[in-house]
């Protein structure tokens, strides 16, 4: 993170535990006020690549699970990497900037391996990678009056999911929403600045949990340092939320998951989950029920989070097959109840 941004941050209330805003004071306030208010959150907890060159869009197009030719500078996307095994690596949002720039935003603990690992690819094409990080500063904007706040402060707004706006030192995304719309801003330093300032009257700041909550509640899904090499991208979803591309050609783990597609039978796929319990689940957890009859177990947690009442809310990838028997539990002794429910295709 920015040192100056840091800096700023503080002077608004954010408290900090080594590098990462565990709250603005008040974390309790934070999870209630996500369900009902407006809230602003740093995302420094994502890593912004910029992928740039002549030969960019190829060598994306070559590695991802969407399709390049599709994204814009007025439309983004989702998109996933894959082992040559179909297993997800990274799920990145992906940003065109110009004709030969494009960014990728993603869980900033993978940036180190990620980023080493994309570079094994660029081989002799014109593509550079570099992490941009810190010039280019992530707020999330969501809320019942997001839309007004937001036409406030910038030319116009994002109409659409995966909608892009670029202006001058300023990208605003509009994000698939919980309950009430939101968006993504960069933007650079002295742009962050102003644009907190202005937000920061009405909304309220919130850390990354309660932001990631309402992630889980949009169903879209996060792969973390415990959960790469888990899933398949049809377990996740992808397909539904503009994140899979079935036409697009080859990349790495592409016959794995067409295979899938159009000769498989999904045996297990993304649910929603609560837990009421004082344990603390986490993202990679199993979960485990007397009715599966899979050796790796029923299923594992996706992410998750505490809601306003205290309540677990997560994502999981489960045995389909499992959730009417509704035994699945967090402990394999059976004890820790988990509620589930199948999500459908979007």
């Amino acid at each position: 993170m920015d040192s100056e941004w840091r800096e700023f941050l503080e002077s608004a209330g954010a408290e900090f535990y080594g590098d990462t805003i565990e709250s603005f004071g008040n974390p309790e306030q934070e999870r209630h006020v996500v369900s009902s208010g407006d809230i602003i959150c740093d995302l420094s907890h994502l890593a912004v690549l910029e992928i740039s060159g002549d030969d960019g869009d190829e060598f994306l197009q070559n590695q991802l699970t969407n399709d390049i030719g599709e994204l814009t500078e007025k439309k983004s996307q989702l998109s996933g990497w894959c082992t040559p095994k179909g297993r997800l690596l990274v799920l990145f949002q992906v940003i065109r900037q110009s004709s030969n720039k494009t960014l990728l935003l993603f869980p900033i603990e993978l940036l180190e391996p990620i980023q080493k690992r994309l570079q094994m690819f660029v081989m002799r094409s014109k593509v550079t990678i570099t992490n941009i990080s810190e010039q280019r500063i992530r707020i999330g904007l969501s809320g019942p009056d997001a839309e007004e706040q937001l036409g406030a402060i910038t030319e116009s707004i994002p109409k659409e999911i995966d909608e892009t706006i670029n202006m001058e030192n300023t990208t605003v995304v509009r994000l698939h929403p919980a309950l009430y719309p939101r968006f993504l801003i960069l933007t650079d330093l002295p742009g962050a600045k102003k644009t907190w300032s202005h937000l920061d009257v009405q909304a309220t700041p919130v850390s990354s949990g309660p932001w990631e909550l309402l992630d889980i509640r949009s169903a879209i899904p996060t792969i973390t340092q415990r959960t790469q090499e888990s899933f398949i991208p049809q377990m996740l979803n992808l397909q539904a939320i503009n994140g899979l591309n079935f036409t697009k050609g080859c990349y790495p783990g592409q016959e794995v998951v067409a295979r899938m597609e159009y000769l498989g039978k999904m045996k297990r796929g993304m649910a929603r989950i609560t837990i009421v319990d004082e344990s603390s689940p986490e993202s990679g957890d199993s979960l485990y029920s007397r009715s599966s009859n899979s050796s790796q177990g029923a299923g594992e947690i996706i992410s998750i989070q505490k809601d306003g009442d205290g309540v677990w809310e997560g994502l999981a990838v489960v045995e389909t097959g499992i959730i009417e028997a509704g035994d699945i539990t967090l402990m394999e002794d059976g004890t820790v109840p988990v509620m589930a429910q199948q999500l459908n295709n979007r």
